[in-house]
């Protein structure tokens, strides 16, 4: 059965289809990126549309049933453009451009599947091209100018918020200035402000951003296509630190944020006339490795 979707026949006589034949036997990585969680797939290996439709994607990503994770990730060679490249899928099933911990974690596995020298590699997106590598063992990426940079919105303030800005770092965030990070309705307030109108059609992430003293800063964030908040975002660190910069709350130096697994992202940005170039660095792990059997 191979290949073969399973049917069964549910409580009410319906006819239920599960992948777990047409998962069975793939062999996967689960990686870790500050709390940011992947299932990643070597493409030479795995067909990218036997992991990638939205059904499989959801049955691989539910923390219940399946291995759980925030996406999936397949790694494919991508000669002559980029030395590797990047498919991501948030973990509902939907594309996204970028995800800055998933290329954390695919610069690490990248080096690990001798795809890419851990030296430097270059890795080709649907937001385009990222020079990366293994500092000091933790992997670093050179992302695309961040773009769309408002330092205000027309978006009403909630209790504790200072204030709301805008930015585009691979994909739209919306980044708030607040009181104190880890006292906000993330749940609550995330939806609402992920699908404002001001973010445009496709939305936004939504980041809380407050002082945690020494320099550092503590984040939260509500990120689309998982639907919910998430233990870090990568690109959501890079918005943030963008917007910091902008309201002159830090200089464009390297900005440590702390993100809700207590590590730590560092986003470092080059200001010029076309914008803030950023370089972020942070965790890039493998949690364990493992075969499908039934999902």
């Amino acid at each position: 059965m191979d290949g073969v979707a399973l049917t069964l026949v549910g409580h009410y006589g319906e006819r239920v289809t599960t992948p777990s034949s047409t998962l069975r036997g793939i062999p996967f990585a689960k990686m870790t990126g500050s709390g940011n969680d992947f299932v990643f797939f070597d493409g030479r290996d795995v067909l990218l549309e036997r992991v990638t439709s939205p059904e499989m994607i959801q049955s691989i990503c539910n923390r219940n049933n399946g291995i759980g994770a925030d996406g999936i990730v397949v790694l494919e060679p991508a000669h002559p453009d980029a030395d590797v490249r990047i498919h991501y899928f948030n973990s509902d099933g939907t594309p996204a451009d970028l995800c800055g911990n998933a290329t954390l974690c695919s610069t690490a596995m990248s080096a690990m599947l001798g795809l890419a020298a851990d030296s430097g590699m270059t890795l080709t997106t649907p937001a385009g091209l990222i020079a990366s590598r293994l500092d000091e063992g933790l992997p670093e990426i050179d992302l695309q100018p961040v773009s769309a940079v408002r330092p205000t919105m027309p978006i009403d303030l909630g209790e504790g918020e200072e204030r709301i800005g805008f930015a585009v770092a691979g994909i739209p965030h919306l980044v708030i200035l607040c009181a104190d990070a880890d006292r906000v309705d993330v749940e609550g307030r995330g939806p609402l402000l992920r699908r404002h109108a001001a973010s445009g059609p496709a939305g936004a992430n939504v980041n809380w951003v407050s002082p945690l003293g020494g320099g550092q800063w503590r984040y939260r964030t509500f990120e689309r296509g998982v639907e919910g908040e998430t233990l870090a975002c990568g690109t959501g660190a890079v918005a943030t630190a963008v917007l910091l910069t902008v309201w002159g709350v830090v200089t464009p130096s390297t900005i440590t944020i702390r993100t809700s697994s207590g590590r730590d992202l560092e986003v470092r940005l080059a200001a010029t006339e076309s914008g803030f170039w950023p370089t972020l660095r942070g965790e890039g792990r493998v949690v364990f490795r493992g075969v499908i059997e039934s999902i």
